[in-house]
């Protein structure tokens, strides 16, 4: 790898001479700051020093780069950008895989993060978790086998890795081997090809506990579906406990032997399914204290609402807020989260909060009638309530001032300025106030 030195010379200088008219300065300083940066066989290859870094460059600089180095080079060159820390640990990663297993595939280790005390319970897997934690409380006795189901994203693998924890908790020396279906097909082969077929079936059928990973991948493998069933029937037999997952109930595995199927079915069967709002909200709250950053409750609630599809993708959201703030150096906000992730709000049918609705709220918290509200009414309570009103709707609706004073009935727009620093005011002094406020808020963006 050329120095920064010598190459800045030859085409990363000219390079940056051209982006600096076209980007601001602290974007300049950062990129000029960069420590490795290498050019051969028409590729450019720019090293970061952490993936912030990287998803910073790919998101927001890399078109800015690609005709800046045309124009440097007179032709288009392929540009790849390469975290120095994420090279390092899939070095040391794969350093540590090849120390820990010499013989053919192996099988998976044990994620150290996927443990019951990293998982967030509600009522999409608390089935699921109970039905873990009995089983490895009292492993082969009850729930054997154990199958568990749900689409992609929703912590099947974590429940598996949580529950091979538990049971070690109470036997460190507990024979358990975590696989996927596809894994332990490819390592069935390799012992076939190497004659060592018994040494294969010995393995796994000296463990105490087996966990197999999306189980539908056996589909289409006979050769692997007779070994499995097999071994299944020696462990079930001996009271050896199985917990399976997959993205489908037995019932819709269309492929598998139907001896397997019969003998997955006459276990438990609980599904995994898509988390409620709440679930979502406490997962990024916990997500948020796991990765040290500072998430204001009104974001989280949007997370929850805009993300449907899966915890996974609710957790790539929230990395993706935090390298954006590491990257620009300001605190998250709403704003920035509209912003960093439009794509994931443009593919969400979000319904739009409006005024009326916001009033109707405010009206049923305070048990006020919406024409005392937006009437002239003058107690305590109702100018409260309708300052509030106010209050919410400049902060949560896309409303003009003239649109939210017409919708209220006031004359002119003074008023919702005066309304809304009255309970600014108001939030700052009485404890009370706020909490009403933040409450609505909270059930206002979850709606």
């Amino acid at each position: 790898m050329e120095s920064r030195e010598f190459f800045q010379s030859k085409v990363w200088s000219n390079v940056l001479a051209d982006l600096k008219g076209k980007i601001d300065e602290n974007t300049y300083s950062l990129l000029s700051k960069l420590d490795y940066i290498e050019y051969k066989n028409d590729s450019l290859y720019i090293y970061t020093p952490d993936n912030v870094y990287k998803t910073w460059i790919l998101a927001e600089l890399l078109d800015d780069i690609a005709i800046s180095t045309k124009n440097v080079l007179g032709k288009e060159v392929h540009i790849e950008v390469i975290s120095l820390k994420e090279l390092k640990e899939q070095k040391k990663q794969e350093s540590i895989k090849q120390e820990e297993d010499k013989t053919f595939y192996g099988y998976l280790t044990l994620n150290p993060k996927f443990t019951f005390e990293n998982l967030v319970i509600g009522n999409h897997n608390k089935v699921a978790y109970q039905s873990c934690i009995a089983v490895a409380e009292n492993p082969g006795k009850i729930f054997n086998p154990l199958f568990i189901y749900g689409d992609v994203g929703l912590g099947k693998t974590h429940m598996l890795h949580a529950t091979a924890y538990q049971l070690l908790k109470k036997n460190q020396n507990a024979n358990i081997i975590y696989t996927t279906a596809d894994t332990f097909a490819s390592e069935m082969f390799s012992y076939i090809q190497k004659g060592m077929i018994l040494e294969f079936r010995k393995r796994y059928k000296n463990v105490d506990l087996l966990l197999v990973d999306d189980i539908q991948f056996l589909i289409g493998k006979e050769r692997t579906q007779i070994e499995f069933y097999h071994i299944f029937n020696i462990l079930y037999t001996t009271g050896k406990q199985i917990i399976l997952s997959s993205d489908k109930p037995p019932s819709s595995l269309k492929g598998l032997e139907r001896r397997l199927i019969s003998r997955f079915n006459s276990g438990l069967i609980v599904e995994i399914s898509k988390p409620d709002t709440e679930t979502k909200f406490n997962i990024v709250m916990k997500k948020a204290k796991e990765y040290n950053i500072e998430i204001p409750r009104e974001v989280a609630l949007f997370l929850s609402k805009i993300v449907n599809s899966s915890v996974r993708e609710l957790e790539g959201a929230i990395k993706r807020l935090k390298a954006y703030s590491e990257i620009i150096g300001k605190d998250i906000n709403i704003d920035m989260a509209k912003k960093v992730l439009k794509d994931v709000v443009e593919n969400q049918e979000i319904k739009t909060l409006s005024v009326e609705t916001i009033i109707d709220e405010v009206c049923n918290y305070f048990k006020i009638d919406k024409k005392d509200l937006i009437g002239e009414k003058k107690s305590k309570n109702i100018i409260l309530a309708r300052q509030i009103a106010m209050y919410l709707s400049k902060l949560l609706t896309e409303e003009s001032l003239s649109s939210i004073t017409i919708k209220f009935k006031k004359k002119n727009h003074s008023t919702v300025i005066s309304a809304c620093n009255k309970i600014q005011e108001l939030m700052e002094k009485d404890r009370k106030v706020k909490l009403i406020v933040e409450f609505l808020k909270d059930k206002l963006i979850a709606l």
